[in-house]
């Protein structure tokens, strides 16, 4: 079923007024039009993330469908399972758990009419986050992995320890801690602004097609690359239209 086939279906069944149901179609028109203009400027396909041996083994996953509002997620030590608050539905998969947000009882429907829709997910140590998002505002603190893709929206990052996300149409900013593995992050049009954080042991593979680049406090290893450490993980960031910065942080800025 399609998102706005089930939008039709809310109406039918009574659970949505017309008015809230135009309003869920305009807004998913106006999503889907910015992400076909990034691939109309950009000249290629939404794909997405290939790097399948980023994450670590054995990690289990949290799959989140987010059509939009906010998305927050952060790692507690004291957990043994995750904990997700908000408005949203909790489906075991295997080992791993889906999350769908309730957008129309809770979180798009209710950001659209200006209240706030969220959903918080506090993941303990073994776990990682997987984001299938339309369109919405993530942040993830301390957590092994983020990996997925965004259509439309920006990323907030704090010590995340792993990351494999494309992004069509927003910012990322924030820190890593990345001490082996893959490590990828590909956006189409925005801007990326990335901090690793002492500890960090990394390879860079940087591009930018059109805009600026800035990188600092890197070293060059025995084959030209830049790296920090003595590079026992790698990130790849391809950014098409946008600045990047990329600065490795010593232990006197904290």
């Amino acid at each position: 079923m399609t998102e706005q086939e089930r939008i039709q279906a809310l109406l039918q069944a009574g659970k949505i007024t017309q008015q809230e149901a135009d309003l869920l179609l305009s807004a998913l028109d106006e999503g889907e039009a910015a992400v076909e203009e990034a691939q109309k400027t950009m000249g290629e396909q939404y794909a997405a993330p290939a790097a399948a041996d980023g994450p670590p083994e054995g990690l289990r996953w949290v799959r989140v469908r987010l059509m939009a509002g906010q998305l927050e997620a952060r790692l507690d030590p004291d957990l043994e399972q995750p904990v997700i608050e908000g408005p949203a539905e909790v489906r075991p998969l295997g080992d791993d758990l889906e999350v769908v947000t309730n957008w129309f009882a809770g979180g798009f429907l209710h950001g659209l009419l200006g209240q706030t829709g969220s959903v918080e997910l506090r993941l303990p140590p073994g776990w990682g986050l997987e984001v299938d998002g339309k369109a919405g505002q993530i942040e993830a603190e301390g957590i092994a992995f983020l990996r997925g893709r965004v259509a439309v929206g920006n990323v907030e990052l704090r010590a995340v320890e792993g990351i494999d996300l494309e992004v069509t149409a927003g910012n990322i900013e924030g820190s890593l801690l990345l001490r082996d593995g893959a490590h990828r992050l590909r956006v189409s049009m925005g801007n990326a602004e990335l901090d690793l954080l002492p500890g960090s042991s990394v390879r860079l593979n940087l591009s930018v097609s059109t805009g600026s680049q800035e990188i600092q406090g890197f070293d060059y290893g025995s084959s030209g690359v830049r790296q920090l450490g003595d590079g026992r993980a790698s990130l790849e960031v391809a950014l098409r239209m946008g600045n990047l910065e990329v600065r490795a942080l010593d232990r006197a800025r904290f």
